[in-house]
């Protein structure tokens, strides 16, 4: 995954580029918002890092002239702007989150994280793994070997769809409790367990060959019975 960071405060644009590297992206930089502009439009990019308060363009003309010529491309607005009015501002332009600084960069790699995976899932109806489907439209978990199924839905489809989505990738609680019950929400770990163990009777039930493997000390992993991480 390549991402664009268009910030003009040399050290933050460094610390950026440092954390998002080591957690495996690929990372350009751009200083003001002409050149952001620019390297944002070639269409290269999985995902661009904005920030308001730019020399040349400001971050709300770079984002309007990007979506103005149909560019797709999520947007994550980086501003040190709190009021609510610049948050509406921006995602009236198209923004697809916006992180107030200070900001906490465990955080803002799982927001980018969550974009990314929204990006991917879109128009996504069909999920499958091992012998399991799961039609997200319909809400129906069926075993495609036996056609035995059984309908799912509030809280256990989001979560399993997050599984899904994420196949083989280790998801930590904390992760898993953000993307399914929000920032705001007072949700516990307990509650990841507890949604967790409804989801491995039901496939339990169902016969299927896949399942959700507890791994110590992180979280879970959702993966077909013989493959390993």
């Amino acid at each position: 995954m390549r991402v664009l960071v268009v910030e003009d405060s040399e050290r933050l644009a460094d610390t950026l580029k440092d954390v998002l590297m080591k957690a495996g992206y690929m990372v350009d930089v751009a200083g003001d918002g002409q050149s952001g502009y620019e390297n944002a439009v070639s269409g290269i990019y999985d995902i661009i890092i904005l920030d308001l308060m730019l020399p040349k363009m400001n971050g709300y003309e770079v984002l309007s002239a990007i979506r103005e010529e149909g560019h797709e491309v999520p947007v994550l607005i980086l501003s040190a702007k709190t009021e609510l009015d610049d948050k509406v501002d921006g995602f009236a332009l198209g923004a697809d989150d916006y992180v107030t600084k200070p900001f906490e960069m465990r955080e803002l790699l799982m927001r980018i994280g969550a974009i990314l995976r929204r990006k991917k899932g879109q128009g996504i109806v069909s999920l499958k793994a091992g012998n399991l489907e799961l039609n997200t439209t319909t809400c129906k978990l069926t075993n495609i070997e036996t056609g035995r199924a059984m309908k799912i839905a509030g809280k256990e489809l989001q979560l399993l769809e997050f599984f899904l989505l994420n196949r083989n990738q280790v998801l930590e609680k904390e992760q898993i409790a953000t993307k399914i019950w929000g920032y705001e929400s007072n949700a516990e770990y307990n509650n990841v367990e507890v949604y967790v163990s409804f989801l491995r009777k039901k496939i339990k039930n169902l016969h299927i060959n896949a399942g959700i493997r507890a791994v110590r000390g992180i979280g879970y992993i959702f993966e077909s019975y013989g493959e390993g991480l």
